[in-house]
């Protein structure tokens, strides 16, 4: 570790983040209500200045953040939208989370081939990059997460919130923890002597001291250090626990590059096969049928609780009948007798696209080739987003008002396409056309050219 990267871990030690870690909270918070909206200004700021971000750079989002080395690397990074690549920056921390002032430190870390995984900071988040120089940056790292300083409830705990690319799990080493990264996982410090690995989605692995333990969706583990040593892990890790739900209360998942639905404490497992529904009906719809000894995350459950919303490893979600699962669970928060969407970004990221298609797209009445064209868009028009097909990869937009159906394919947007609303009274997708008759279908004999005569 460098003179000045070090000198920035005691400053950080003896008071910047405070010995309470994540369990310090304002008890003078005041209502949600009142300050969500000045979260929300702050959340879609961040989204439109760093969302689909290159790789290889950090991204600031929110207050200038502390970087070493300080200097021009440190004043590259202070505006909101800068860019600077991650080879060079040493150690990051970002500030508190205020919505009393209507600013937090939020900075996103997306290291190059071959370590890919995105890194977000939200809060007061200090990391340090301490891979040796033969290896890639930022596969190594110390990490400690401090409280926000607002009274505002729905402030989150600040946090470290890590993501694989989907089906791309990524080898790295946080805290003297090696992390087999298979999804999203959430990093938060208690002080200087613990390390919460909360799993959001996909399968990790967490190894200290020797052994491994898997940590699945809705799942934590702990890890112990000795006060003041984040970087040896003075034990194996834990045996997962329940998710506790205040880590994530508030969490901001949409800011992720892959927003994800957050999983309830603890797991369920399927005791033979079981149908993966559509809706909690069994006349609903069967997805899949999913076979015994599946371990599966669960989203909520309906108001009865005899049904739950589940996710698959493969990151399909549907329901399945309660008294068919084996059930390890936690408290289930999540009530709701339809199927939520998944979270949409913020501002005008979940609404709008860009049309790319060189000599413009028609826009449809319906969702199909095979449907009148209501107008031509031209390439390089934006669009805001109204809804989605039920029935094949096509959306409702509004184009200077008109509305009508564009291909998805001729649309760039960070939007969250499975966020937008089904629109079901679409007409249905037209049969195709019929084959055209061949010839000597109505009684005429032709000869076999591969036959002699």
């Amino acid at each position: 570790m460098t003179k000045g990267i070090g000198a920035l871990l005691i400053a950080v030690l003896i008071g910047l983040i405070g010995s309470a870690g994540i369990n310090a909270q304002d008890t003078t918070a005041v209502s949600s209500a009142n300050c969500a909206p000045v979260l929300e200004a702050i959340w879609t700021a961040a989204s439109d200045a760093c969302i689909g971000g290159p790789v290889g750079f950090f991204c600031n989002g929110g207050a200038a953040p502390q970087v070493e080395p300080a200097g021009a690397v440190s004043n590259a990074l202070s505006p909101i939208g800068s860019l600077v690549e991650v080879g060079v920056v040493q150690a990051i921390r970002t500030s508190s989370v205020s919505a009393e002032g209507g600013t937090g430190g939020l900075v996103w870390l997306r290291p190059d081939a071959p370590v890919r995984y995105t890194g977000l900071m939200i809060g007061n988040v200090t990391i340090w990059n301490i891979t040796p120089p033969d290896f890639p940056a930022w596969q190594s790292t110390i990490v400690q997460t401090g409280s926000n300083v607002s009274s505002c409830g729905a402030v989150p705990r600040s946090a470290y919130i890590i993501q694989a690319p989907f089906g791309q799990p990524a080898n790295i080493a946080i805290n003297g923890v090696s992390v087999t990264l298979g999804g999203t996982l959430l990093i938060q410090t208690e002080g200087d002597s613990a390390t919460i690995f909360s799993s959001l989605s996909g399968v990790s692995g967490i190894y200290a001291a020797g052994q491994q333990q898997v940590v699945r969706p809705g799942q934590e583990v702990i890890v112990s250090y000795s006060p003041g040593n984040l970087g040896a892990p003075i034990a194996p890790p834990a045996p997962p626990q329940p998710l506790d739900q205040a880590l994530v209360f508030n969490l901001p998942v949409a800011l992720l590059d892959r927003p994800i639905i957050l999983p309830q404490p603890g797991f369920v497992q399927t005791d033979g096969a079981v149908n993966l529904r559509v809706a909690p009906s069994t006349d609903a719809g069967v997805i899949v049928q999913v076979p015994p000894g599946q371990i599966l995350s669960v989203l909520g459950r309906n108001p009865n609780g005899d049904w739950y919303h589940v996710r698959l490893d493969s990151g399909e979600t549907g329901w399945m009948f309660a008294n068919l699962l084996t059930q390890n669970l936690g408290t289930i928060s999540a009530v709701y007798e339809a199927t939520p969407l998944p979270p949409q970004r913020y501002g005008d990221l979940g609404r709008v696209a860009t049309v790319v298609a060189p000599a413009g797209v028609n826009m449809r009445n319906a969702p199909d080739v095979a449907f009148g064209v209501v107008t031509l868009v031209p390439d390089g028009a934006k669009v805001t987003l109204l809804a989605r097909s039920p029935y094949s990869p096509w959306v409702k937009v509004d184009f200077n008002g008109v509305q009508g159906w564009l291909a998805l394919i001729t649309l760039q947007t960070q939007s969250v396409i499975d966020a937008l609303p089904i629109d079901y009274n679409v007409p249905p997708q037209p049969a195709p056309p019929e084959p055209t008759t061949p010839p000597g279908s109505f009684g005429n004999a032709f000869p076999d050219p591969n036959r002699d005569g």
